[in-house]
């Protein structure tokens, strides 16, 4: 590899400063010396290391300590979602970067799609960023046009905030509103919000209960709204629970469900319909709701 890396810059006439070789931290599991003797070759014929996808695979700072390397590229997942509240992406963040200045290193936060997660890497100190909040890949010819016209800044156009990531789903909710319970589909959802489907024109800024089955009950606020579906942000965003899925970070205990109303026996996972306390007149439902399974959405 070294021999074909000089070969390459001979024949290009690049400046050997210029040429970043990344390599990721597979290439220790192989033979330690022959790896440092690699990288010695490459840095007699004066190219940059680069160290890609830090942290997320056979990290150790033994590899640090005798590898040559000029920069640290930080796995794009630490920065992705590192702006939410319950993350400690960020302290990760800069614990490598804290350890790549020490050791004389530049580090890149890879993966930075938002303003918000732009603006955190910025502050926690990472002396480069790449990522989709500048641009997206381009083709070659649009890059040798920039570099004639000489535009090459680029400002960062990404969305302001980061959003958590949406699963899709399809599964019956109930939705409390008020003294009144209604039927919906979930058909997405993340940490922090969910779409549901099957009440008609509901306001946005509206207050909604979601009862996600087995004492777990999110508040949610409607923040888009389209004919019979919603899109909610969670007032506490959910957690991992540890099998690929979320939950509530709590859940409501069998006898105050049965106090407002929902039955007692067993509780099983799923969705109660409420029983009829009899204890005063209820209002009337502000909502419409649709049937999903029924041809033409039928309202009810």
């Amino acid at each position: 590899m070294p021999a074909k890396v000089a070969l390459a810059i001979e024949h290009s006439g690049l400046d050997p400063r210029r040429l970043e070789v990344e390599l990721t931290e597979t290439v220790f599991l192989s033979d330690p010396a022959a790896s440092q003797d690699t990288f010695r070759a490459l840095k007699k014929a004066g190219v940059r290391l680069v160290l890609d996808d830090f942290g997320t695979g056979y990290s150790s700072l033994g590899y640090l300590r005798t590898a040559p390397f000029d920069k640290l590229k930080i796995d794009q997942s630490f920065v992705r979602g590192a702006t939410e509240p319950d993350s400690n992406n960020s302290a990760i963040i800069t614990a490598f970067v804290s350890l790549a200045r020490a050791l004389g290193m530049d580090t890149v936060a890879e993966g930075a799609e938002t303003l918000d997660e732009l603006a955190l890497v910025r502050e926690l100190g990472a002396s480069h960023v790449q990522g989709y909040v500048f641009a997206s890949a381009l083709p070659q010819d649009e890059v040798l046009a920039r570099l004639e016209e000489g535009r090459l800044e680029y400002e960062p156009v990404g969305p302001a905030r980061h959003r958590a990531e949406r699963r899709t789903l399809f599964r019956r909710i109930g939705v409390v509103h008020e003294d009144q319970r209604y039927q919906a589909v979930l058909r997405n959802l993340s940490k922090t919000g969910a779409r549901i489907e099957g009440i008609l024109d509901v306001p946005v800024g509206t207050e909604l209960v979601l009862d996600l089955g087995g004492g777990q009950l999110a508040v949610a606020t409607v923040r888009r709204a389209d004919e019979h579906a919603q899109g909610l942000e969670f007032e506490t965003p959910l957690i991992s629970d540890g099998a690929d899925g979320l939950c509530t970070r709590h859940r409501i205990s069998p006898y105050d469900l049965a106090s407002a109303g929902m039955p007692l026996a067993a509780l099983p996972p799923g969705h109660y319909a409420p029983a009829d306390a009899g204890d005063g007149p209820r209002s009337r439902p502000r909502f419409m709701q649709v049937d999903l399974s029924a041809p033409g959405n039928r309202a009810a």
